[in-house]
């Protein structure tokens, strides 16, 4: 099997047998569960739907992206991303949580227009460094006994925050977020999409990872910064007027959410928190797609200026209703369907919850609406006709495909 996979990286430098080499290699840990490789271990599904929600991301970037060097490094970041959800032991994890941020940066000082692209790599470095270095420390003080992919003993709480603490900057957690806007703000249309579906599910997987040393007296503090983050982050969202960083804080909000799901525990948290990754990655590709695709038509990513979609495009306009009502929330997509498990599994453990997420939903479906109807009403003229809006059918279909559920039953 490690052959197939290295015969498969012989083509890199061709985007699309390189594309099709990976696919059939999903194909191939779908069938075949839990076998290791030389630095690979596929133990978990959950990994296995990670790795083809990737890969279905770059056959978007494949498609829409008309840049050799930004295909490459498009490549480039899905295979560490592949690699980093298959790891074979916790130093090669690591590894490959750092090595993600090359082609990030590469792409954002690269191809960023703006001279502030600067300032959002200086922040993407810093914050991966200090977040990151205590989970060697950890690593080195544990006598290696870290070796395989799971922490399932009992640490101190300050061990069990530092190691969660490198994770959480991926994640990212409200309070180490502020990389996030800025490096979407800056980075290119590709960089973003590849940014908000892949590079945020490195945090999340690398969290479900450790989380068999999270007894329930170390969880308390992440559940309040959970809480936290699902109510500022909707707060920031409504007061923002550039589209990329109204869609950046989305993501915020969203794995405030997820990390409230993951932190109970349970196995519907689980479950609910793996379905909203899924649903995630194919929602905010998406939309950062669309906005893209609208600031090369317009020059603008101003909300106040996107609008009259319906009289210059329908079928655009649609497919934009689609993916923001995804982003929503809305049945019968995949995010109401991780969102409503989650619930279920907060009001069982917590009753006071039930304010603090009606507050979230309140605040949240406000500036989904607000977007919504900004970009749809409106009498005057945006020339679509270069919109290559079709690319975007294959991962609609999965943002709405609630079959994925039959994976765990």
């Amino acid at each position: 099997m490690m052959e197939f996979f290295l015969f498969g990286v012989y083509f890199f430098f061709n985007p699309v047998y390189f594309f099709l080499f990976m696919v059939v290699f999903s194909f191939f840990m779908m069938n075949g569960f839990s076998w290791s490789g030389f630095i690979f271990f596929l133990d978990s599904f959950s990994f296995v739907l990670l790795v083809v929600m990737s890969l279905f991301i770059l056959g978007m970037v494949l498609l829409s992206e008309k840049s050799s060097p930004l295909l490459l490094l498009s490549e480039c970041l899905v295979f560490i991303c592949v690699m980093f959800f298959v790891p074979a032991n916790m130093i090669m994890l690591y590894m490959f949580f750092e090595l993600s941020m090359f082609p990030i940066l590469v792409m954002i000082l690269g191809y960023g227009s703006q001279i502030e692209k600067i300032n959002s790599a200086y922040y993407l470095i810093f914050y991966a460094s200090f977040c990151s270095m205590p989970f060697l420390f950890v690593y080195f003080k544990s006598w290696f006994f870290f070796t395989l992919v799971y922490f399932d003993f009992n640490l101190s709480w300050e061990m069990v925050f530092l190691i969660s603490l490198s994770f959480m900057m991926k994640f990212p957690v409200y309070f180490l977020h502020l990389w996030l806007p800025k490096a979407h703000v800056e980075a290119p249309t590709t960089a973003s999409m590849l940014l908000a579906g892949l590079l945020l599910k490195l945090g999340t997987a690398g969290f479900m990872r450790i989380m068999g040393s999270l007894s329930f007296v170390h969880n308390n503090l992440w559940m309040v910064i959970a809480f936290l983050g699902m109510i500022l982050a909707s707060f920031c969202c409504i007061f923002q007027s550039d589209a990329k960083a109204l869609a950046a804080y989305s993501s915020v909000t969203h794995m405030s959410f997820l990390l409230m799901a993951l932190i109970f525990i349970l196995m519907s948290g689980k479950t609910s928190g793996l379905i909203m990754m899924l649903a995630h990655g194919y929602t905010s590709t998406l939309m950062f797609y669309l906005i893209g695709e609208f600031y090369h038509v317009s020059s603008s990513r101003m909300v106040y200026y996107m609008n009259s979609f319906f009289s210059s495009g329908m079928i655009m306009a649609l497919f934009f209703v689609v993916v923001f009502l995804s982003n929503s929330g809305t049945p019968p997509s995949l995010s109401f369907l991780s969102e409503f498990t989650a619930i279920t599994a907060a009001l069982n453990f917590m009753k006071f919850g039930f304010y603090i997420l009606f507050l979230y939903f309140f605040i949240a479906f406000y500036y989904s609406i607000y977007i919504l109807t900004s970009a749809v009403m409106g009498k005057s003229f945006v020339n679509m006709g270069v919109w290559n809006f079709g690319f975007s059918v294959p991962l609609i279909v999965m943002m709405y495909n609630v079959f994925w559920l039959s994976v765990f039953f």
